[in-house]
C-alpha cells in the first residue's frame, strides 16, 4: 500500500499539467470513438449480465485499443509491448479456468488497458536504470489509480476500470492502492495481476534481465495463497509445465 506519508504529496505530483493533458487527450479520443454508439440504459452489471454487446459497439471498443496502443507505443514502447504479452496469458489462463468467451473477451480488454496509467509517470522513471528510490516508487504506484480514473469515464459493459484499478491488488491485503484482500478482488484482477508478474519477471528490464521461465513459475509457486490467487497459480503453472500452451510461450516471447 502507498503510505500515508506520501498519499496527499504523490497524488497531487501525478496530475501535473503534463499528466493531464495526456489524460484529457486520451479521454476526448476515446469520447470521439464511442460517440455514435448507443449503449442499452442499463446498469453495467446487467448489461455484461445480459451479455448484450451490439458489433456496434465491439467496432467502437476496437478504435479505443488503437488509440490506447498508439498512446502508450508513444509513451513507453516497452509498456506497449508488456500489456499485450499479458493479455495472451491472461486469456490463455482464463480459458484453462473455464471461462466462456463472453467472461475472456473483458479480461481482454482490461488487460490491454491495465497499465494506461503508466502514461501520467515520466518515461525518466519508467526507464531509469538501477532502482526507483521512495519518491519514484510512490509515483510508479499511483499508474494503477490513473488508470481508473482515465477509464472509469468510459462506457463500458464491463468493470474494466475496477480492475484495472485492482491488478496490484493482492491476497493477503500487501497490494495497492486500496490493500483489497481475498474475494474482495475481482476475479478477472487476479488472473491479471498473475499474468502481469508472470511476463514481468520473464521480461528483461532496464534494470535487470530477463528471469527463465521455470524460475519465474517456482515464484508464482512461492507467491500463491498469500500474494496470488492459489487455484489460478496452480492453472497458470499447468499451461507451461504440462500442457506446454504455444499461445502464452509465443506471447513471452515476443
Amino acid at each position: 500500500m502507498i503510505s500515508n506519508s506520501i498519499d496527499a504529496s504523490a497524488a497531487g505530483q501525478h496530475l501535473t499539467i503534463r499528466a493531464q493533458f495526456v489524460e484529457a487527450k486520451f479521454i476526448t479520443e476515446i469520447a470521439i470513438s464511442l460517440r455514435s454508439v448507443r449503449l442499452p440504459k442499463l446498469h453495467a452489471q446487467e448489461c455484461l449480465l445480459r451479455k448484450k454487446v451490439t458489433g456496434e459497439f465491439r467496432e467502437a471498443l476496437t478504435e479505443v485499443m488503437r488509440v490506447v496502443a498508439s498512446a502508450m507505443e508513444a509513451h513507453d514502447p516497452d509498456t506497449a509491448r508488456h500489456q499485450v504479452r499479458v493479455a495472451a496469458i491472461a486469456c490463455a489462463m482464463a480459458r484453462e479456468l473455464g471461462w466462456d468467451e463472453e467472461q475472456v473477451q473483458p479480461l481482454w480488454v482490461a488487460s490491454l488497458l491495465h497499465d494506461a496509467g503508466k502514461m501520467t509517470v515520466s518515461q525518466k522513471i519508467l526507464n531509469k536504470p538501477g532502482g526507483l528510490n521512495a519518491e519514484e516508487s510512490a509515483q510508479v504506484k499511483l499508474h494503477a489509480e490513473a488508470g481508473y480514473v482515465m477509464l472509469n469515464s468510459i462506457p463500458l459493459p464491463w468493470p474494466i476500470a475496477e480492475v484495472v484499478r485492482q491488478h496490484h491488488e493482492r491476497m493477503d491485503g500487501s497490494g495497492y492502492p486500496r490493500g483489497l484482500k481475498g474475494d474482495n478482488i475481482l476475479p478477472m484482477a487476479r488472473v491479471l495481476a498473475i499474468a502481469d508478474v508472470l511476463d514481468a519477471m520473464t521480461s528483461a528490464r532496464s534494470y535487470r534481465p530477463a528471469s527463465d521461465l521455470e524460475f519465474a513459475l517456482a515464484e508464482l509457486e512461492r507467491q500463491a495463497g498469500t500474494l496470488l490467487d492459489a487455484g489460478m497459480v496452480k492453472r497458470c503453472v499447468s499451461l507451461f509445465r504440462e500442457k506446454r500452451c504455444e499461445l502464452t510461450r509465443k506471447a513471452l516471447a515476443a
